[in-house]
């Protein structure tokens, strides 16, 4: 089993965005990838509607805190309710040989940052792609030494995306 990690905005509005992570959810269940994800709405609700019309397997990693207070997403498969945010982090990272983020807010950067720290700390074997022009800005970014960023894919488009495989 390969497990790909999605990570992206829980509210999105503009369509195009949305679409584009049905988009990648289909792709990634036809290249065989078992996807996680946060499990709410959003970008995580749009790959999961991918994944799940390409008839994968779509695994949420939710907390019990936000299944309070957020809506269900109605295309997971399975759903895995971790106790705390630390927990939900680790369940999403676990296994996975690939994390793919699109546009975000702070959450997404954090798990960003977390699987970018493992990769470069501890040289863990596995793929992080960004995909969104808002992530050029990290080639520029003073705090980012320009070596780290070697550990990193950054495409500008899902088309520049998928051609990767």
């Amino acid at each position: 089993m390969r497990y790909a990690t999605t990570f992206g905005a829980s509210k999105i509005e503009n369509k195009k965005i949305y679409n584009e992570g049905v988009e990648l959810g289909k792709f990634l269940a036809k290249k065989g990838y078992i996807v996680k994800c946060g499990g709410y709405g959003g970008l995580m609700e749009a790959v999961s509607k991918g994944v799940k019309e390409a008839g994968g397997e779509i695994i949420g990693i939710t907390l019990k805190y936000f299944d309070e207070i957020r809506p269900k997403n109605l295309y997971l498969t399975k759903k895995i309710q971790a106790k705390d945010l630390f927990e939900r982090l680790k369940l999403l990272i676990e296994g996975s040989e690939l994390f793919v983020a699109q546009v975000g807010s702070i959450g997404t950067l954090n798990e960003i940052f977390m699987v970018w720290a493992l990769k470069y700390g501890f040289g863990m074997n596995f793929r992080i792609c960004l995909i969104g022009e808002i992530y050029e800005d990290f080639k520029n970014c003073s705090f980012i030494p320009k070596e780290r960023l070697k550990e990193i894919e950054i495409y500008k488009t899902l088309d520049e995306f998928k051609n990767s495989f």
